[in-house]
């Protein structure tokens, strides 16, 4: 269970998002009371926000961001869009607000006088792994314009972490997934071909990916604003089991209780040259540091996908 943060007054930029409501639940759920920024104006959150407060900027808008952190003690920075594919064809705008707009958050934090960031990042920085599973030491290697927007906002947040004495806490989610998420996304694709009674037809079949259920990154976010970080931290989030794209659809597939045939369609929504085929995340750190452990295994965690609507 995650540590009381009762009293504690926590803004979560991005909570419009699919992690970012389970996120603002979990800080709930601790005690915390949250100023949810759900997104630029005129956007939409993807699902009601357990929220004290609920605002809209634009997240590279340094005012804006100011006026939606004020009174917090904790950041949590969710906010830029997380596709790797759409990254290819918008570079400009994904490095902007992934580098820029972290810039602007870690400077409404040190202008405020905030102490305390969580950045989630993505398992993506480390690009095709030298090991596997893969550990926060790892090297950092982009393969994609989003991979690279997210290297530059680490790397900013250990300038200020070192510059201004920012206690920060860097989550590497692996891939998260459970109801609710994009219907871009390997399994929301499944799921509407497989309820539709049609032939399962993916990309590529091959990459295996570290599926962490949504609750389980959430619970992780919880605490690492109750952790005491000294400078700078670093976590994989993840479950340490890596199942490939087909493995996925076939389980999805029983989950449903249908018997529909998995094929590849051999195209690719990214340049071949940046696929990678195997990232599974090592989570001993975060199991041993922040006392965190995934609960749901992707066979439970695909039921539940399965029977949401």
């Amino acid at each position: 269970m995650t540590a009381s943060l009762q009293g504690r007054r926590i803004a979560v930029t991005g909570a419009g998002g699919f992690l970012g409501g389970a996120t603002v639940a979990a800080l709930s759920d601790a005690g915390a009371s949250v100023a949810a920024l759900a997104g630029p104006p005129g956007q939409a959150p993807a699902s009601a926000l357990r929220a004290a407060t609920i605002s809209f900027a634009e997240i590279c808008d340094l005012d804006a961001v100011l006026r939606s952190l004020d009174g917090a003690d904790t950041v949590v920075h969710l906010a830029g869009p997380p596709s790797v594919a759409e990254s290819f064809r918008d570079p400009i705008g994904y490095v902007r607000i992934h580098a820029e707009g972290t810039a602007t958050v870690l400077e409404a934090c040190r202008s405020r006088g905030i102490r305390q960031l969580v950045h989630v990042s993505s398992a993506e920085v480390y690009g095709q792994p030298l090991r596997s599973p893969v550990p926060e030491d790892h090297p950092l290697s982009a393969r994609s314009p989003y991979a690279a927007g997210k290297i530059c906002a680490e790397k900013l947040v250990e300038a200020y972490a070192h510059a201004y004495g920012l206690r920060c806490v860097i989550l590497r989610p692996f891939s998260i997934y459970g109801p609710g998420a994009s219907p871009h996304s390997l399994i929301s694709r499944v799921l509407s071909l497989a309820r539709a009674g049609e032939r399962i037809v993916l990309r590529d079949l091959r990459p295996v990916r570290d599926y962490c259920f949504v609750t389980d990154a959430a619970d992780a976010i919880a605490r690492a604003c109750a952790f005491e970080a000294r400078s700078l931290e670093i976590f994989n989030l993840g479950t340490m089991r890596g199942a490939s794209a087909g493995e996925v659809a076939r389980i999805l597939a029983r989950a449903l209780g249908v018997d529909a045939p998995v094929g590849e369609a051999g195209e690719r929504d990214r340049p071949a040259a940046s696929e990678i085929y195997q990232l599974v995340a090592d989570n001993r750190r975060a199991c041993s540091v922040l006392q965190w452990k995934p609960e749901v295994t992707l066979e439970e965690g695909l039921r539940i996908v399965a029977g949401a609507r």
